[in-house]
């Protein structure tokens, strides 16, 4: 399989791993790094299952061909959105959190 990605979907994964990084900061900076290297590691275990098995993910109904998998626990909020442009390719689309507004976002 073939893995590429879209502009968007670098962009939102490092803005999700900056604002895990930030999120702690005030109280504890080791705290907040270890868990964007957390989120980082979760990330890379779901778009590895999506390689295995790219079939398995949820299809999305707002976008033809779309489909979307969770982030690992305990970031099962973010969602990974991608399409099978032919049999061979995996094209991640977007990362981002699922409680905003999805039919929007992903394009």
């Amino acid at each position: 399989m073939t893995l590429v990605r879209r502009e968007a979907f670098v962009t939102a994964l490092q803005d999700g791993i900056l604002w895990y990084a930030t999120a702690q900061q005030d109280r504890d900076p080791d705290a907040a790094e270890a868990l964007a290297h957390r989120f980082a590691i979760a990330v890379d275990h779901t778009i590895d299952k999506v390689l295995r098995r790219p079939g398995s993910g949820v299809i999305w109904k707002h976008r033809a061909g779309y489909r979307f998998s969770s982030v690992k626990r305990p970031f099962d909020r973010w969602l990974i959105f991608y399409r099978l442009p032919d049999p061979t390719t995996i094209e991640r689309v977007d990362i981002i959190r699922g409680e905003r507004d999805l039919p929007r976002r992903v394009t």
